[in-house]
């Protein structure tokens, strides 16, 4: 999987930010947030994994069907990002109470569906980046050795969730 095919996954939630944060940050730089170490470090299971995709397969199906909502979350993007996720999951329960919904109807709080959706991002990217042999090994703070043997072992059903992830009209 492409990073830029990751990142789609955050269009129409308003957390581009976040992994545009992320990447910007670099793993292992010394400057990480601890929003960013927390999301680095959570550690995936397939159940809360399949719970964030059938969520964000929901809310990406919401956007496209609501443009003022979808012109809403791309207004609010570019300031998104400089939130702490806190802050973030709070905006979303407050101003977008379907989204807020969506998310809470599959098992999660606003919050842990940013940092795991974050954390299947971050992990799949790197995953895919070293299965395509981009990289030769995970850099330094990264992912977790435990995150990624998971994914690896895992892949088939991570290509899944991040297919179901992905928003329409994106590939």
């Amino acid at each position: 999987m492409r990073v830029r095919e990751a990142l789609s996954i955050f269009t129409g939630v308003a957390m581009v930010a976040l992994a545009a944060t992320m990447i910007a940050q670099g793993p292992g730089t010394g400057g990480d947030s601890p929003d960013v170490v927390e999301v680095r470090s959570y550690v995936l299971t397939l159940a809360k994994a399949q719970e964030t995709a059938t969520a964000m397969q929901s809310i990406n199906q919401l956007v496209a069907a609501n443009p003022s909502l979808n012109a809403a979350l791309d207004a609010g993007s570019a300031s998104t990002g400089k939130k702490p996720i806190t802050q973030q999951a709070q905006d979303i329960d407050s101003q977008y109470p379907q989204i807020a919904t969506i998310i809470h109807a599959n098992g999660l709080k606003t919050r842990e569906f940013i940092v795991i959706t974050g954390a299947i991002i971050n992990d799949v990217g790197f995953v895919g980046m070293k299965m395509q042999g981009i990289l030769s090994s995970y850099p330094p703070n990264s992912v977790t050795p435990a995150n990624a043997a998971f994914v690896e072992a895992n892949w088939a059903a991570f290509q899944e969730i991040a297919a179901k992830m992905t928003p329409p009209n994106s590939n």
